[in-house]
């Protein structure tokens, strides 16, 4: 099966042929774009509102702002997912594991209520899951069966950079994600802790776009509560020009103090790769996170660990 996500990153709105599409989530994020929130949500009011009566706009419940957003929606022609109970289908009995997720799905749907057990998912994380349960909506609604769901499922591995494991060397896990936003950043981090609870977890973070920490900043410092030790790199700049409103060392004491947690500056890749000579030593998970140039930071590491 497709599915397409709604999203907010560029100003435009992706959609299925058969005019289905996934709103997962709307955050203050990309306003150097809409210049205010307001115009962001009319975007995604206006989205949902066009869905044409031979497709779904299938919304996640769980999303507060997504939340409030629909008492503004004049249509109902959309479908909700999520741990909400509300939702139109509904996520419970939810099992994490180390190597999978495990959950069924409540549908509430055109007055009847059935149940989809022991979904099996080859990701770890309630994002993850939520995704899969998108997923799984769009694909009831055109008729696929939920064994024939089941089992595709349980063979999808997921797509790269997120969470992508990119080496192991003496029981210490690298991986590579693109979480270059706080809830994703939260949600990632949230993941791994469910499940690996005494491990040492070490964020690798690469801001991307000056326009985007700005505005963020504060929420950004916060998101990083479920890591042990996060190393904070240079802004990739993504072509904006320097804003000297940011400062790499101010920021690293406002993450360390609103995430309480050990925070180390590094000015490029060749530090990144002595801190990790000199100091891992075992166990740990380390988590490359960014849009930029961390991806093959991350890669490089295997050479000369």
């Amino acid at each position: 099966w497709a599915v397409l996500e709604a999203d907010e990153s560029d100003g435009s709105f992706l959609k299925l042929p058969i005019n289905y599409s996934v709103v997962t989530n709307i955050d203050y994020e990309h306003l150097d774009f809409y210049k205010k929130y307001d115009n962001l949500e009319k975007s995604f009011i206006k989205f949902i509102n066009k869905t044409p009566t031979i497709g779904k706009s299938i919304v996640c419940l769980d999303n507060k702002n997504l939340k409030k957003l629909l008492k503004k929606v004049n249509s109902k022609n959309y479908l909700t997912y999520g741990f909400d109970e509300k939702s139109n289908y509904q996520i419970s009995n939810l099992k994490l594991k180390k190597q999978n997720s495990s959950f069924d799905l409540k549908i509430k749907n055109y007055g009847k209520v059935t149940t989809i057990k022991k979904i099996t998912l080859n990701l770890i994380g309630r994002y993850n899951v939520l995704n899969a349960s998108a997923a799984i909506a769009i694909c009831l609604n055109l008729g696929i069966g939920a064994l024939s769901i089941k089992q595709a499922l349980k063979k999808f591995s997921g797509v790269q950079r997120r969470m992508t494991k990119v080496f192991e060397k003496n029981k210490k896990e690298f991986y590579d994600d693109y979480a270059h936003h706080p809830t994703e950043i939260s949600s990632v981090l949230l993941g791994v802790r469910e499940v690996h609870k005494n491990r040492k977890i070490i964020s690798v973070f690469q801001p991307h776009r000056y326009s985007r920490l700005i505005s963020l900043k504060k929420e950004f410092s916060y998101s990083f509560k479920n890591s042990d030790i996060v190393i904070l790199c240079p802004i990739y700049a993504a072509g904006e020009k320097r804003d000297k409103r940011y400062n790499q060392l101010n920021f690293a004491k406002q993450i360390s103090g609103n995430s309480r947690v050990q925070v180390i500056n590094i000015q490029n890749e060749n530090q990144l790769k002595k801190y990790f000579q000199k100091n891992l030593i075992n166990d740990e998970i380390v988590i490359g996170m960014g849009a930029g140039t961390i991806s093959k930071w991350i890669r490089n590491l295997e050479g000369v660990l």
